[in-house]
């Protein structure tokens, strides 16, 4: 199996073209259609993060693959929060960070929100409400009055946006 690297054009394509099925999928699995929403673009995201897949063929199965990992580790993620709080162990790691990666943490917060800062009005705007105000996609749909698809595409644009802000930006840093 060779390696291949997918453009952001593919990714917007395979998006289009399977965002639909796959939200269903994951609501089917997780039972929650807000949470499909978020991990369907996570599955978006991971393809992006990767510069070279090790999977050629079946691109729809392999998101499809990516998305339903994505929901078992929500569903064992769900399953701990209920069960975390019965047993007290000698493993509990205190929760406060080190100097260091609270530095590391606060650089990058300042680049996400200059990634933000530097996106198109509409697109921040979409990006805001379902990111901060935890809006759904039919929400903000009505909010706004564009189509649930507009939302869709305008907050996949802006985590696109963000994504390469990031990633361009902390090479300079590090």
């Amino acid at each position: 199996m060779s390696s291949i690297s997918l453009s952001q054009e593919q990714v917007t394509k395979l998006f289009q073209e399977h965002n639909e099925a796959l939200t269903q999928f994951l609501v089917y699995k997780i039972r929650c259609p807000e949470t499909a929403q978020d991990l369907c673009q996570e599955t978006y995201l991971r393809l992006l993060r990767d510069d070279a897949l090790k999977h050629d063929e079946n691109l729809a199965g392999f998101l499809f693959r990516i998305a339903d990992r994505l929901a078992l580790n929500y569903i064992k993620w769900q399953k701990q929060a209920k069960n975390n709080g019965s047993q007290l162990t000698d493993l509990i790691v205190c929760p406060k960070h080190l100097p260091d990666e609270i530095i590391s943490l606060r650089q990058q917060c300042e680049i996400l929100l200059s990634a933000i800062n530097s996106l198109p009005e509409k697109y921040q705007y979409v990006f805001l409400l379902r990111k901060i105000d935890e809006l759904s996609y039919s929400e903000i749909s009505l909010k706004l009055g564009i189509s649930e698809k507009t939302v869709q595409r305008r907050l996949v644009q802006a985590m696109l946006h963000c994504h390469n802000y990031m990633h361009n930006t902390q090479a300079w840093v590090a």
